[in-house]
């Protein structure tokens, strides 16, 4: 199966290897020298953060941790929606206890960095700023250096941004921008099967975390942070995920980052190409559209959900289905990790045989 939705993405035959090794124990030398190699590969992809925090739980627990950490409740936070998982940040929020004011973005569309400088002039006890770098369920890549300068020279609130589906095949320099947290994961562009949050996070951060009374015992920053130093984890992890991404990011290292990075790009721009061949509108806007996920308008008579069907059914293609409002009328095509121009194409050309069997392109 080609497997191309916005994640888990497919493993590399040597990741898929680095899964059979033997369980190790999570407090033994050979672990945390796992650990050392892994936290220090994943630094530069995350910008050089003050530490990265390497939680056992999915993106959804990395951002609730984000959260739960940095703002106490009943403070304000300012949280830029302009899709599904922004939605699904201001719900953490919201469970927090915070007081949060929602910036809502049309979807589809990038957030404009002058409406959110607008309410940060407005709103002078501002906490933090909650921002999704790459929202999966519309295929738009925000403006995130600009919205970073803004919040930045607007406030002196804390910035948490979800990478989750952006950090490995884009650019996130976390020192440069200004960002507090980013909350990334194993298993998009970093090639690793499901089970790691990985948290890059600031000094600034690590402060707030330590001086806030809000309890929490799992997901403690200060806990881990001090796990961290010393090349282990708080509570047992998940020990073969860890074994994964080590390789992982040896063949990302082997490949070299700037061609990583370009790789992402030109296979979102050969995505977009073949579809605009098909005749399919784009549900993002084009000058913002996701390195990893595109996403399209199925033809108006037909069923996105059938479309996706006949695509796995007839031709061994798997890709996602929309979001809420748009799970009838969209499908998304993920193309970050472990992908190629030949993986890309067999995507579009199985849509393509779909449609002209449903006489749906044009």
């Amino acid at each position: 199966m080609n497997l191309r939705i916005s994640g888990p993405t497919p493993l590399p035959p040597r990741v898929r290897a680095a899964l059979s090794t033997d369980m190790i124990s999570h407090r033994s030398t050979a672990f945390r020298d796992i650990v050392a190699e892994v936290l220090a590969g994943l630094t530069p992809v995350f910008g050089d953060p003050a530490t990265i925090l390497p939680f056992t739980c999915s993106g959804t627990g990395g951002l609730e941790a984000a959260v739960v950490n940095t703002v106490r409740p009943g403070q304000r936070v300012v949280v830029v929606s302009i899709g599904y998982f922004g939605t699904r940040m201001a719900e953490i929020a919201r469970m927090a206890g915070l007081d949060i004011e929602v910036i809502e973005v049309p979807w589809g569309q990038a957030a404009d960095p002058g409406e959110l400088q607008a309410v940060l002039r407005r709103l002078r006890d501002v906490a933090a700023v909650l921002v999704t770098h790459n929202e999966t369920s519309t295929g738009v890549l925000n403006p995130l250096p600009e919205l970073c300068r803004v919040v930045r020279e607007s406030s002196d609130a804390l910035l948490i941004v979800d990478v989750v589906s952006s950090v490995g095949a884009t650019p996130v320099r976390m020192r440069d921008w200004g960002i507090d947290v980013a909350v990334g994961v194993s298993q998009k562009a970093l090639m690793s099967p499901p089970g790691l949050a990985l948290l890059g996070v600031s000094s600034r951060a690590l402060t707030a975390a330590a001086a806030n009374p809000a309890r929490r015992y799992y997901f403690d920053f200060t806990a881990m942070a001090r796990a961290v130093e010393e090349n282990t984890t708080t509570y047992t992890p998940a020990i073969p995920v860890f074994h994964a991404l080590q390789t992982a990011l040896r063949m990302i290292s082997v490949e070299g980052w700037d061609r990583v990075l370009a790789r992402h790009q030109r296979l979102s721009e050969q995505c977009r190409s073949g579809l605009a061949d098909l005749g399919l509108a784009f549900a993002a806007d084009q000058p913002y559209a996701s390195p990893t996920v595109t996403s399209f308008f199925v033809p108006a008579d037909m069923r996105a959900s059938d479309v996706r069907e006949r695509m796995a059914v007839e031709h061994k293609v798997q890709v996602a289905s929309g979001r809420a409002k748009w799970k009838d009328s969209v499908l998304r095509i993920g193309h970050m990790g472990y992908v190629n121009e030949n993986d890309v194409a067999h995507v579009l050309a199985a849509l393509g045989a779909v449609l002209d069997r449903a006489g749906g392109s044009s």
